[in-house]
C-alpha cells in the first residue's frame, strides 16, 4: 500500500512540472518583454480557481480533500518536513545561478526588485487569505490552512526561475517546478495541508511572480 502511494507521488512529481512547463512553453521570453499572454494566465488561474472551489464547497472538500488526506495518512508514517527548507530552493537558485555567472534575463537590480516585490506580494496574499478565510487544517483546532504558504513560496520562486533561465535552459525550469511540486506534496504527506490549499498556493505563487513582471515597466524595473 505504501509503495503504491509513493509510486503515485513520484509520477506526480515527474508529470506536474512538465505540464506546467509545457503550458508556458510558448511564452518563455515574456519574462524579458513583460507582455501578458493567455498562456501565462491559464495555468495559475486554473490551479487557484480549482483549489478555491474545492475548499469552499463542502461536498467537494469532503470528497476530494478528505479522500486524498485519508490516502496520504493511511500508514501513520513519520513526518519528513524537508519542505521547510525546500520552499526556498527555487528563489535561492535564481540568485545562486546569477552569482555563478549564468546569464539571466535581468540584471542584479531588476532581479532584486522583481524577487522582492513578488515575495512581499506572496506574504501579503498568504497571510491575508489565511486570516480572512480561516480554514481548519487537517488536524483540528488550527484555522489558517488556506492557502499553503510554503507552496506559494516555492512556486513564486519556480516561476521566477523559469522566466529568468527557462528559455536557454529548460531543464532548470523543470527542476524548479519539480522542487516546488515536491513542497506541495510534502505539505499533504506531513498532514499540514489539504490538497485544495496546495493547488491554490501553487497558482497564487505563480501569479505573484507574473504580476510583478507585468507591472515592471510601470514600476521602472
Amino acid at each position: 500500500m505504501k509503495a503504491n502511494r509513493l509510486r503515485h507521488i513520484l509520477i506526480g512529481l515527474l508529470l506536474f512540472p512538465a505540464i506546467l512547463a509545457a503550458q508556458h512553453s510558448d511564452t518563455l521570453s515574456c519574462g524579458y518583454n513583460h507582455q501578458i499572454t493567455f498562456g501565462q494566465i491559464a495555468a495559475p488561474a486554473l490551479l487557484t480557481t480549482t483549489g478555491t472551489f474545492i475548499s469552499a464547497t463542502q461536498w467537494l472538500h469532503n470528497q476530494i480533500d478528505g479522500n486524498i488526506h485519508t490516502w496520504t495518512q493511511l500508514d501513520g508514517h513519520a513526518r519528513f518536513e524537508a519542505e521547510n527548507v525546500l520552499q526556498y530552493v527555487p528563489i535561492s537558485s535564481v540568485l545562486i545561478l546569477k552569482a555563478a555567472g549564468l546569464e539571466s534575463k535581468h540584471g542584479w537590480r531588476d532581479l532584486v526588485n522583481l524577487g522582492g516585490g513578488a515575495a512581499l506580494l506572496n506574504v501579503a496574499l498568504s497571510n491575508g487569505l489565511k486570516y480572512v478565510y480561516r480554514a481548519e487544517r487537517p488536524y483540528p483546532g488550527v484555522y489558517n490552512s488556506f492557502p499553503s504558504g510554503h507552496t506559494i513560496t516555492a512556486f513564486f520562486g519556480a516561476e521566477m526561475l523559469r522566466r529568468e533561465y527557462g528559455e536557454e535552459y529548460p531543464g532548470i525550469a523543470i527542476a524548479g517546478y519539480t522542487v516546488a511540486t515536491s513542497v506541495g506534496l510534502l505539505r499533504m504527506y506531513n498532514n499540514r495541508h489539504w490538497a485544495s490549499d496546495v493547488l491554490a498556493g501553487a497558482g497564487l505563487g505563480i501569479l505573484c511572480t507574473s504580476l510583478m513582471y507585468w507591472l515592471a515597466p510601470y514600476l521602472r524595473f
